[in-house]
This record gives C-alpha cells, sequence and structure tokens, in this order.
C-alpha cells in the first residue's frame, strides 16, 4: 500500500473520487480512505511510528490484573507470563465468552445507572 500513497494523495487533491482512485489503482476504496485519513492526519505518506504492542502500558496493566487475579500464578519472567497468559486464554470457553457479550448491555446499562459506582 505504501506504494499507492503518494498517487492516492495526488489524485484525491485533484478532485478524483476515492472510489475512482481504487478502481483506476485496482485496489480497494478502504485501502483509500484509510491513506487519505493518515495524509491528514499526520500531513505525511510515511508509515507511523507503532508501539511496541507488547510492552505498551495498557497490555501491562492487563498482565498484572491477570496476575493479581490469579495469584496462584508464580511469574518470574517474561517467558513464564506468556505461557500463564495463553494458557488462561485456552481455558476460557465458547459459552462463557458468547454469555460475557450477550450480557454486556446489560451490565453497562447497570454501570451508568448506578452512576460508574458499584452494582451487582
Amino acid at each position: 500500500m505504501k506504494e499507492f500513497r503518494a498517487a492516492i494523495i495526488r489524485m484525491h487533491e485533484r478532485g478524483t473520487g476515492k472510489r475512482e482512485i481504487g478502481r483506476l489503482l485496482g485496489i480497494d476504496e478502504s485501502t483509500v480512505r484509510k491513506a487519505i485519513k493518515r495524509f491528514e492526519e499526520t500531513g505525511s505518506n510515511d508509515n507511523r511510528k507503532r508501539e511496541k504492542a507488547a510492552r505498551s502500558s495498557r497490555n501491562i496493566q492487563r498482565a498484572k490484573g491477570m496476575i493479581k487475579r490469579n495469584a496462584t500464578i508464580k511469574v518470574n519472567s517474561t517467558r513464564k507470563l506468556k505461557k500463564a497468559l495463553k494458557k488462561a486464554r485456552k481455558e476460557i470457553n465458547l459459552e462463557t465468552l458468547i454469555k460475557t457479550v450477550d450480557d454486556f448491555p446489560k451490565r453497562l446499562e447497570a454501570c451508568i445507572a448506578a452512576n460508574g459506582g458499584h452494582f451487582e
């Protein structure tokens, strides 16, 4: 996609529609939209700098939370942590996942009704 970005931006600036750009370049319209959005947000066609996903602060907090909830697991290395997280993920069965997803709207409504406080 990177090789098309400059052409996409030039055509967009000249008034060519997104669908037409995709058709002319033989790429999906969503790819065109993403390239234009990237350019409008950053002013550049360069790849965005990526945060190291495995060590992002959000993922670190998630991992710490999982460790606290399951204190029986002793983790003293990232390799052991990775293994423990994979095991925990495999232990979630499909039925539990479906029930959790289906139950989410009710829990969200209860949270809103409690103004973010405690609810059952």
